[in-house]
């Protein structure tokens, strides 16, 4: 069965099994405030032009267009199962992105036609190879000076976790394909980039313990320790 056919028939339950619980919806509000964060530093008040590649059930598109009204969004998936949660969506928003069918490798954009590019939980799926080519992709339609925030999954947590459990299944390849090397991130990227934490490994533990404002800074400050070794997941940020 393709991605496509399994995103197509689990489509309907992704949001709530995977960001239904207060662990997850706490890790998403973190990843919404670091885009805004990036959005507003780097381009301050600015009118962009932003795709979110993968949209999925348009959750990143919502928080984007009741919070930067000013912004045209755009959204593209392969799956139209998730493309049409993500319609739904945007019909109850008054700055509704604008969305498409489409597959990262090959999207249905001109040249240059993007300030900013996201794209979360999305690019661990593929292997190196075809990571280097949707990151080619990504950059083909984005406007110099723009920017391609990515999130990527880190090598060091789940390299333990491989010794400790095994690949869930997975060849050892396709499991380490998942979580790149900060050297193979590089290598996909291909220009200097800024990471910020988005999840610590053992971070739903330690959500339950303690406040939400103190796992925010304790996920960015130990997220960049270290060498990374406790980092799940972060966002690369590059310019165009």
């Amino acid at each position: 069965m393709s991605r496509r056919d399994v995103y197509n028939q689990t489509g309907r339950g992704y949001e709530s099994g995977r960001y239904g619980d207060q662990h997850m919806d706490s890790y998403r509000g973190l990843r919404n405030r670091v885009i805004t964060t990036l959005l507003d530093d780097s381009f301050g008040d600015q009118n962009l032009r932003i795709i979110e590649v993968g949209c999925g059930t348009g959750l990143t598109l919502d928080y984007l267009a009741r919070h930067h009204p000013r912004h045209v969004l755009f959204g593209t998936d392969f799956s139209e199962t998730m493309l049409a949660q993500a319609a739904t969506k945007a019909r109850q928003l008054p700055n509704a992105p604008k969305l498409s069918l489409g597959d990262a490798g090959r999207l249905p954009y001109a040249d240059a036609t993007f300030d900013v590019l996201i794209a979360t939980r999305f690019i661990h799926q593929f292997s190196q190879e075809r990571k280097r080519e949707i990151w080619q992709e990504f950059r083909r339609v984005v406007r110099p000076g723009g920017m391609l925030i990515v999130e990527f999954y880190a090598r060091p947590y789940h390299w333990i976790r491989y010794w400790i459990g095994g690949s869930k299944g997975r060849s050892r390849q396709g499991y380490f394909d998942h979580y790149p090397s900060s050297s193979e991130v590089r290598d996909v990227v291909g220009a200097q980039f800024q990471l910020y934490p988005l999840r610590l490994a053992g971070s739903r533990l330690l959500g339950h313990a303690l406040p939400e404002l103190f796992v925010n800074r304790v996920t960015d400050v130990a997220g960049r320790a270290l060498g990374g070794l406790l980092l799940d997941e972060y966002f690369v940020a590059a310019r165009r």
